[in-house]
């Protein structure tokens, strides 16, 4: 068995149960009969549940298979979880672009980008348009930190 494989993928399941029993707090009103505002959270938990006894089960086959063992990338496994957290922390402080932009600049790092400056400007562009999409086009509030009466 890959030990480290494994964790992860237990670690993966953990998360996904720990978002649908957050999801499960959700207070829902009447108005939301078609489609409920925990729908897409309770999507993300099970496809979390799904992928992390997946990934654990393909960890414990890999013992038996005489395939070498490829080791795992721990730095991009930290940059992303830092952008993870990161957007956790700053999305009510910084608002949405910013936090945005910090999460798609930790996740190209870590899928190898060291274009660090144009990665920020596609990142802010890109957050920006989704900001003002969400907004504007499908009038869903986002927390604007500093960019309050700009965008």
């Amino acid at each position: 068995m890959r030990t480290g494989e494994f964790v992860i993928g237990l670690g993966v399941t953990a998360l996904g149960v720990f978002i649908a029993a957050e999801t499960s707090q959700i207070a829902t009103a009447p108005a939301y009969a078609k489609v409920p505002p925990g729908a897409i959270p309770y999507l993300v938990g099970g496809c979390l549940i799904l992928l992390g006894l997946l990934f654990a089960l393909q960890a414990v086959r890999a013992a038996a298979a005489p395939a070498p063992a490829v080791p795992s990338d721990w730095q991009a496994l930290a940059a992303i979880g830092v952008g993870l957290l990161a957007q956790m922390l700053l999305i009510e402080r910084a608002g949405f672009v910013i936090a945005a932009a910090v999460l798609f600049v930790c996740v190209a790092f870590g899928f190898g980008s060291r274009r660090i400056l144009r990665d920020s400007v596609i990142a802010i562009l890109l957050a920006v348009v989704v900001y003002v999409g969400f907004t504007r086009g499908l009038r869903v509030p986002l927390p604007a930190g500093p960019f309050a009466g700009l965008l």
